[in-house]
């Protein structure tokens, strides 16, 4: 299947995931008069995403060199506080990186991840608009190798889950009690993860990591 087509196909899978937790939010928001407004939020982002350099072993072995690629993300969550400033949320994100050259030797294909994250964050009052923050999450990746190829002959195409944390910091301004600006940090990272070989045996990366810096806006309702 073309990696473009599998790309989209997983882009509307975390889409559905995020509408469906949105309607809830918005369900049980619309239900829980007594509490306070503007605890519920939504998030979007999107940024750079570096991956870093593998080390490849089994029934490849090698260096794979990472191109610098992207991250789309989304969440919704909300404040513990009336005060807004320790907040939950549901997360789900997708990163991919073109595969630069393995050993030295060029190659085609992609690296990506699929993830759904659950994160506890912090937001340090300032009595200003700009408002830093931190925190850290973990949760389940689902990493896709995508057509890595030589020369036209398919090595890996295949997939593998893992259990993945993160660590966040950035900061926001606040328009108005309804919305905010961010800009942010994310360093990813994923437990050891294998793919099926076409050639036979399996290729082990070691694990997933990943840097982020991401452009968002959040919305409080």
């Amino acid at each position: 299947m073309c990696s473009c087509w599998r790309t989209v196909k997983m882009i509307v899978r975390m889409l559905r995931v995020l509408t469906a937790g949105m309607l809830f939010v918005f369900a049980a928001g619309a239900h829980a008069e007594t509490q306070a407004p503007k605890l519920w939020y939504v998030t979007i982002g999107a940024g750079g995403a570096w991956y870093q350099d593998y080390k490849l072993t089994g029934a490849i072995v090698g260096t794979a060199d990472m191109n610098t690629g992207f991250t789309v993300n989304g969440a919704f969550g909300r404040y513990l506080d009336d005060e807004r400033v320790i907040r939950l949320e549901a997360e789900a994100l997708y990163d991919r990186a073109d595969i630069s050259n393995i050993g030295g030797t060029k190659v085609s294909g992609s690296l990506s991840n699929m993830g759904v994250m659950f994160n506890f964050l912090y937001d340090i009052p300032t009595n200003s608009r700009w408002i830093p923050y931190l925190g850290g999450g973990i949760g389940y990746s689902q990493v896709f190798v995508d057509d890595l190829s030589v020369g036209g002959v398919t090595l890996v195409d295949d997939s593998a889950g893992a259990f993945a944390w993160q660590f966040k910091a950035g900061i926001a301004y606040q328009f108005n009690p309804s919305m905010a600006v961010t800009l942010a940090y994310r360093y990813f990272a994923t437990d050891n993860v294998s793919f099926s070989s076409k050639i036979g045996g399996s290729v082990n990366t070691g694990g997933t990591d990943i840097q982020n810096a991401e452009l968002g806006f959040r919305f409080n309702f």
